[in-house]
């Protein structure tokens, strides 16, 4: 009888964890489906108007609001800005443009090669 009781109790258990485990592999396989459509891109560019860490935070807050830029990172010696963004959401065209409409204080081009 206690075998019974216990092989109940077994089965119920595994009926909940079932679910459980099926729903925990879920995100795992879209995160890894997201992952295989984005189209990671690097580029620099040399923005104009910077004075302070102030301006420069305002440039990579600016970059971050433009659809498909993931991180903006800034130079300020330099001037520049090392941009990493999704290529299949958007182009480093349409990145400088947004950029320099929305942000009338700095001035964003795509940097020349080989420029520092």
């Amino acid at each position: 009888m206690q075998r019974i009781i216990k092989a109940i109790l077994f089965s119920g258990l595994l009926a909940m964890l079932l679910p459980i485990a099926v729903l925990s592999q879920e995100p795992s396989k879209k995160a890894t489906s997201e992952r295989a459509k984005l189209q990671i891109t690097q580029c620099a560019l040399k923005v104009s108007g910077m004075t302070c860490g102030g301006c420069a935070g305002m440039v990579e807050k600016g970059l971050l609001k433009v659809d498909g830029v993931k991180t903006a990172k800034v130079d300020l010696k330099t001037g520049t800005v090392q941009v990493v963004y999704d290529s299949e959401k958007t182009t480093l065209e349409k990145i400088v443009t947004a950029f320099n409409e929305a942000n009338p204080g700095f001035r964003a081009e795509q940097s020349k090669p080989g420029a520092k």
